[in-house]
């Protein structure tokens, strides 16, 4: 009778199956939560501090084309938010971002949009772009839904 040891055994063939994304995934076998890795908002805030130095004067629109990218936008909308972005700070030339006032963005609001020059839908559009500028740039999470809308009468 003969015994076969492990170095002569017939090795096991195993497929590893991965994710659709093709990124590996860890098992957590006592189901400890205190691994969790921090949201991006707050990488965002915290990295927006340090890129204050390195900013020039006025907008930063190549870096906003390239975070927007980053986030998965299309090209069609990182055109259409780019343009809507760069038109709004020509608007304001001379002033940084953060410099713009609350007011300031209503009275743009009010001149371009309720005043019937433009669509509504075009205006709520041009809201999330301001937002996602301020979010992704500047680090500052900007409520404009108070902004009052295309088509609204307000007594």
């Amino acid at each position: 009778m003969k015994f076969s040891t492990m170095a002569e055994a017939e090795p096991l063939h195993i497929k590893m199956i991965l994710p659709p994304d093709g990124r590996q995934t860890r098992i957590d076998f006592f189901n400890d939560n205190t691994s969790k890795r921090p949201s991006a908002e707050w990488w965002q805030s915290i990295s927006s501090l340090f890129r204050q130095g390195q900013k020039t004067r006025g907008a930063n629109l190549e870096f906003f084309v390239s975070q927007l990218e980053k986030e998965g936008y299309s090209e069609k909308s990182r055109k259409s938010y780019l343009f809507m972005v760069k038109r709004f700070f020509e608007y304001f030339e001379g002033l940084e971002p953060r410099q713009i006032s609350m007011g300031a963005i209503e009275d743009y609001n009010f001149e371009f949009f309720v005043s019937g020059r433009y669509s509504r839908s075009y205006q709520l559009q041009f809201i999330n772009a301001l937002s996602l500028y301020y979010k992704l740039t500047e680090g500052l999470d900007l409520n404009l839904k108070q902004l009052r809308k295309t088509g609204t009468l307000r007594s």
